[in-house]
């Protein structure tokens, strides 16, 4: 299940959870109309936010590869949820190490005489 937040710096404020992203958008919306009178704020930022709230965008890769896992894992349970699940975590950890051993075996085996 995804999750959306809406961020505006001028006003210091961060939206409710927003489950689709056409309710993002009219989040967004709503907040520039009834505030700011239409316009857009020097900073606003909006998208999609793990369960703890992080924002993927500010993630690393690698960390934004596990938190997806993490969600995706966690979602199977529990999908309307947030927070961190200490299993989810873990199984994501050790589907990311199981791939990179598979292809280090995989280029190994294809390296040998």
């Amino acid at each position: 299940m995804r999750r959306y937040l809406y961020r505006c710096p001028v006003c210091r404020t961060t939206s409710p959870l927003c489950r689709t992203h056409a309710e993002l958008k009219a989040e967004g919306e709503s907040h520039r109309h009834d505030l700011h009178g239409g316009h857009f704020p020097d900073g606003e930022k909006d998208g999609e936010v793990d369960r703890r709230g992080r924002w993927y965008d500010d993630l690393g890769w690698l960390t934004a590869l596990h938190a997806r896992l993490t969600d995706a894992y966690a979602d199977l349970r529990d999908p309307a949820g947030m927070g961190h699940r200490l299993w989810a975590g873990a199984l994501a950890w050790l589907t990311l190490t199981a791939a990179a051993l598979t292809a280090l075996w995989a280029t190994t085996a294809a390296l040998q005489p």
